[in-house]
């Protein structure tokens, strides 16, 4: 598994193996082995379900209930549409980060992560997110958890 840190934020994202996608959708209490190592969502509990994501779904604003969240693509159907149906907008709530005028300093702008699968993005779970609109006769299938 590889892990990118993608800003001083601790937000990772990494593409996790077919069989991997397969452990987690029969036991969803695993997700602890496919964080980073060292990471301090690997000592705390964490609650789980499955979501699916239909053609016209699409969610504003929304953000974890625990210290961390985390989110896996199980299974997508998406068609020859562009990669940003369904996709997962990163987005920094605090006042003030969209006017900041390099990106990742803290934040700046949104940034999007396409939904494959295979996808991990874990994220502080005070960071908000959204999902863009799934494009009819596309589907996501997705597990998303929340740290204690």
């Amino acid at each position: 598994m590889s892990v990118t840190t993608l800003w001083s934020t601790s937000v990772h994202t990494a593409l996790l193996t077919g069989g991997d996608v397969s452990q987690l959708a029969v036991d969803p209490d695993s997700l602890t082995r496919y964080l980073p190592p060292g990471h301090p969502g690997r000592d705390l509990s964490w609650t789980s379900r499955t979501e699916k994501w239909d053609g016209g779904f699409h969610a504003a604003l929304r953000h974890g209930t625990g210290a961390w969240f985390a989110l896996v693509v199980l299974d997508a159907h998406a068609g020859n549409s562009s990669e940003a149906s369904g996709a997962v907008i990163l987005h920094d709530p605090r006042a003030g980060a969209a006017n900041v005028a390099l990106p990742g300093l803290p934040w700046g702008r949104p940034i999007t992560v396409p939904t494959v699968p295979g996808t991990l993005v874990l994220v502080p779970g005070w960071l908000a997110w959204q999902i863009a609109p799934v494009h009819l006769g596309e589907h996501r299938t997705v597990l998303t958890a929340d740290s204690a």
